[in-house]
């Protein structure tokens, strides 16, 4: 599983949690690889919440090909696609597949206790031809999200992984472990095109669907991963994310699929 090979691969993850979070930074949160990222990266906006822009620095002008500011790319199939675009008055970052898979990814260090509640928004432009997250003959999506939290003393094998995704074909609110990954828990947020070419506002409670995917309590966060892929349909696959952030409990109105059980 190409995926794995991006989220087991903690590299400079291990030294931000091996060490203090930089002095001047929000309590339980820290990002990037040195101390001027992370200082810029995690300051809360008047709501509390620690953002993680789709880019920390904009271009001179939009749209802008290449891997946005503070963000790393894995490409596993292909070449990948990356645009950093506005679009209906925000700046997100645009992905395209054409049987291809590939993912935007960068070392972000939370505590949940404080911060549990993960929003972000994202755009389905375009779905994998008969992609079902089910079959891992067919497991392409065109938009997917994926929170890491490494697990010691051997956080490259035993670290925990939720993904949440926009799936072509199975329905909304499906779990499962992945079968060829039994640390991989995967929660389908939205299926099909009925909402197609329409800015979507997701919000999770990580405490609690770690507590329900996992069972006791969860770890800090540690990374972050934006992906697409479409290259085991072998056809095309194009989403909008924007920028992700950190909340704490109560912020909003609680509009999360219930997890019910893993199938």
């Amino acid at each position: 599983m190409a995926l794995l090979a991006l989220l087991l691969a903690t590299g400079a993850l291990v030294m931000s949690l091996a060490g203090s979070p930089p002095r001047g930074a929000v309590p339980g949160a820290t990002m990037g690889r040195g101390e001027g990222m992370a200082l810029a990266a995690v300051r809360s906006d008047p709501e509390g919440r620690v953002r993680v822009p789709v880019s920390d620095r904009l271009p001179a002008r939009l749209p802008s090909s290449g891997v946005p500011a503070g963000w790393e790319v894995a490409a596993f199939a292909g070449e990948a696609s990356i645009e950093l675009v506005r679009n209906e008055g925000r700046v997100a970052v645009r992905l395209r597949s054409e049987g291809t898979s590939f993912a935007l990814h960068r070392d972000v260090v939370v505590d949940v206790r404080e911060y549990p509640i993960l929003t972000w928004t994202w755009k389905m432009a375009r779905l994998p031809a008969g992609g079902d997250v089910r079959d891992s003959a067919r497991d392409d999506q065109a938009a997917q999200v994926y929170v890491v939290f490494p697990r010691w003393p051997s956080p490259r094998t035993s670290s925990d992984v939720i993904g949440y995704v926009w799936d072509t074909r199975a329905p909304a609110g499906t779990t499962l472990t992945h079968p060829r990954a039994p640390n991989v828990r995967i929660v389908v947020l939205q299926s099909g095109g009925a909402r197609r070419d329409t800015w979507l506002r997701e919000r999770r409670n990580l405490a609690e669907d770690y507590r329900t995917l996992f069972g006791g309590q969860p770890p800090r966060v540690g990374k972050i991963a934006l992906m697409i892929d479409s290259n085991d349909t072998r056809g095309a696959a194009e989403a909008l994310f924007g920028d992700l952030a950190f909340g704490r409990a109560g912020s909003a109105q609680h509009t999360d699929i219930p997890i019910a059980m893993l199938r």
